[in-house]
């Protein structure tokens, strides 16, 4: 009886438990990569000890590969590595000396100008402002009442706790740190030397690794990607030791005692993102503060680290790196603070180099694509870029008048090129890959069908007598004609009587039209592969039925295939939208003279 056809008020469970499945599915799917970056961010964090040294080689083998691989033709690959590391080692260790004998020696001066301080602090003190004395009254007295109001504590009973041994373990507590500060730096040192010194096999190996996983490199990739970040680090650092070389200059000028190591500390702090320059004048800003009266030597030094650094960040480095590797800023923050956060110091220091070897990667591993989006900053494309997103964010009125006012400033054919044609060749790589659903695509499609038609109404179309009749057809199966029906817009606003017939199965129903329509010239879509015989079928179809119809093939399976589309009846395949109206003008030329025979 009731049992032949599951009915609405008595649902299938079948239908339900796949969709909780398929909702099960794509949570897991869409959480994936949120629990990959929390494993991730453990990884390093629990790994410091192990990964922050594997990793300050790796950084220091891609800076220094350009100097080894100039030095290996002269004297080989091991002396060329060894050279290079110890080219290093001898840098840090000069800077680390340096550093350390000029902060004594200032610390020294500074603690002679002790009467100097208090007196600048007693100055600040008497003029606060009288609401801020009154706060410090008021907390000082808040503080005076709590500290009455509380009993006296019973003193604990003291208990003399005795050392379990004071052996070999209790004499070397206090050097364990600089023991493990010895032994990583040589381990640093160690893996340099070998990733110097192989770094042809290492490529080689990570090649067949990443063939073996499945994951698509572009051939030299990896070369490339180390010879940008190596050629970006090194002059983003020529830059810095410019911004160091001015500041040094300043210090000596204004009168600071060790110029040279305020120089120093502004050439590595800056490699810190925009707050090193800040960072690397509050030093010798504070020693102004201590050892010259007033205020002036202080805002002096504080204003030419902020100058210089804004020279170079304005100036200098759009010229002498250009666009570099295009990390965004905002990107490059984020980064150095969880760099930060996760290493301290050697994080922060680290921040700049990391993000740019992850953009690179993003840039030429189609695996890490992600990373390009993530830190990219290119943004050439903004119109097209926001005109997506807004789709993707069902936000069709914004997409709308930001078509319309870019068709308003650069024409339609424009908008056509730069905004709708990269949208939905996007649209369809994106959902090809199942990254946006199928509404998405569809809202895409519409929206734009609408915008077409809408852009094409704002211009005035010439009404030429005797105008060129064309008919635009896609190939049976295709998925969309918005690529036509542009070509037709951009057609019917040079004069021609230009129309769309949708999109059709029946080869039969196509040839009727034709015939009823009689147009001058058919132009003919074909895009996918797959649908290439029905187009080639079609075209031999329509000149059999009208051998003096002019029929114009384009589409990217049309251009793959053109000499099967010439044999069949088509006159031409163009590749553009421009190389279809230039065709159109001539096919007009030539019926304008046969129609007027003395028409120049």
């Amino acid at each position: 009886m009731g049992g032949d056809k599951p009915t609405d008020d008595f649902p299938d469970p079948n239908v339900d438990d796949e969709s909780q499945t398929l909702a099960g599915l794509t949570f897991i799917w869409t959480a994936l990569p949120i629990v990959a970056m929390v494993f991730a961010t453990a990884t390093l964090y629990r790994g410091r000890d192990v990964l922050l040294p594997i990793t300050m080689a790796l950084i220091l083998a891609v800076i220094f590969t350009p100097l080894a691989s100039l030095i290996e033709p002269y004297v080989g690959r091991i002396l060329s590595a060894a050279l290079v590391v110890l080219i290093a080692v001898a840098a840090i260790g000069a800077v680390g000396y340096f550093m350390t004998v000029e902060l004594t020696a200032v610390a020294d001066d500074v603690a002679g100008y002790s009467d100097n301080i208090g007196n600048k602090l007693a100055g600040l003190a008497a003029s606060s402002p009288p609401w801020l004395q009154h706060l410090k009254f008021a907390f000082a007295d808040i503080r005076r009442r709590v500290e009455t109001a509380e009993p006296p504590a019973k003193a604990p009973a003291m208990i003399q706790v005795l050392p379990a041994s004071s052996g070999l373990t209790g004499n070397l507590r206090p050097v364990i740190p600089v023991l493990d500060g010895i032994v990583e730096s040589l381990l640093i040192i160690v893996l340099l030397f070998f990733l110097l010194y192989s770094r042809k096999d290492l490529r080689d190996r990570f090649v067949r690794l990443v063939a073996r996983a499945r994951i698509t490199v572009a051939p030299q990739a990896l070369e490339t990607a180390v010879q940008t970040v190596g050629r970006y680090l090194m002059l983003f650092s020529l830059t810095n030791f410019g911004f160091g070389v001015a500041c040094g200059m300043t210090a000596w000028l204004l009168g600071l005692p060790s110029a040279p190591l305020w120089g120093l500390l502004a050439f590595l702090l800056r490699f810190v993102p925009y707050v090193g320059a800040i960072l690397s004048a509050l030093l010798p800003a504070m020693v102004a503060f201590a050892l010259f009266p007033g205020w002036t030597k202080t805002l002096q030094v504080i204003g030419a680290f902020v100058f210089f650094d804004q020279i170079a960040a304005q100036f200098i480095e759009p010229f002498l790196i250009g666009r570099g590797i295009d990390v965004s800023p905002v990107a490059l923050l984020l980064s150095a603070m969880y760099w930060s956060w996760l290493w301290g110091l050697p994080g922060l220091l680290l921040a700049t180099p990391l993000t740019a070897c992850l953009k690179v990667a993003g840039d030429y591993i189609p695996a890490l694509g992600f990373l390009s989006v993530l830190l990219g900053a290119d943004r050439e494309l903004d119109d097209y870029h926001d005109f997506y997103r807004m789709l993707l964010e069902t936000n069709v009125i914004g997409a709308r008048e930001l078509a319309i006012q870019y068709c308003d400033n650069n024409g339609m054919e424009q908008t056509f090129d730069d905004i709708f044609s990269p949208v939905l060749t996007l649209s369809g790589q994106e959902r090809a890959e199942d990254h946006i659903s199928q509404a998405n695509q569809l809202l895409i499609l519409e929206t734009i069908r609408e915008l077409i038609k809408d852009l094409g109404n704002r211009f005035v179309r010439p009404r030429a007598p005797g105008r060129v009749r064309v008919l635009g057809i896609c190939a049976p199966g295709e998925l969309h004609d918005l690529g036509l029906l542009m070509v037709l817009e951009l057609l019917r606003h040079s004069g021609a009587a230009a129309k769309l017939f949708e999109i059709k199965e029946d080869v039969t129903e196509v040839r009727e039209f034709v015939k009823s329509f009689a147009p001058h010239v058919v132009c003919l879509s074909c895009t996918t592969t797959e649908c290439l015989p029905k187009a080639v079928s079609l075209t031999a179809a329509l000149k059999q039925d009208s051998p003096n119809l002019t029929i114009i093939g384009g589409g990217r399976a049309a251009l793959w295939d053109a000499a099967k589309l010439v044999e069949a009846g088509c006159a031409e395949v163009c590749g553009s939208r421009g190389e279809a109206r230039r065709a159109m003008r001539q096919i007009a030329l030539k019926r304008a003279r046969s129609r007027n025979p003395l028409a120049v």
